[in-house]
């Protein structure tokens, strides 16, 4: 069991680490306390990995409506952004952002096709040679937590050192959503 979830760990840290809109959403955090924070978003984001883990236990291998399922949280995924990008540097953001982390974690991952293609294909195929799906969650989702909490304590010092300049990361962090919604919603439509 502990190499089911070393391994999950390791191949969920490969994707936890890749540029992508969790990372994007946590570079707009700011100063603040990140621990309230990356606690919603990995919640947000584990909902749905654990609704697959479920499903792909049960034998589901397809998912009804997914291409409209990742178009809306692409949509939810390029409004945010386009807030992030406007409201850079008011508090106002600040506070709005931090009320529904869940959704945001919620929105960066069912908007994004490469999750749903991720979990449809390497997903089914690493758990139907390895069918110890709790472990698999547990190490998986730790790599999650790991790398966003890492990357947001990082975020929230540096906010600090960069002081006024930290408006044009939080800009970059809000248009790099925005284009990753657009790119999911061309992956989808194109695909």
């Amino acid at each position: 069991m502990i190499d089911i979830v070393a391994a999950a760990f390791l191949i969920g840290f490969s994707g936890a680490a890749s540029p992508g809109p969790m990372t994007a959403s946590v570079l707009g955090l700011g100063s603040r306390r990140p621990g309230p924070f990356i606690a919603g978003l990995v919640a947000g984001h584990g909902i749905p990995e654990a609704v697959m883990v479920a499903a792909i236990a049960c034998g589901v291998r397809d998912v009804p409506y997914i291409n409209l399922i990742a178009l809306l949280g692409s949509g939810v995924l390029i409004a945010l952004g386009i807030a992030q990008f406007l409201q850079a540097g008011e508090e106002l953001v600040v506070k709005e952002e931090t009320r529904a982390p869940v959704a945001l974690g919620l929105a960066c991952t069912l908007g994004n096709p490469y999750w749903w293609v991720w979990w449809l294909t390497f997903g089914v195929g690493f758990l139907a040679l390895h069918p110890s799906f709790a472990a698999f969650y547990v190490g998986h989702i730790g790599a999650d937590i790991v790398w966003l909490g890492l990357l947001g304590i990082a975020v929230s010092r540096g906010a600090n050192v960069l002081g006024h300049h930290y408006k044009k990361v939080v800009q970059a962090s809000g248009l790099a959503m925005v284009l990753f919604g657009l790119y999911f919603i061309l992956t989808v439509l194109f695909a």
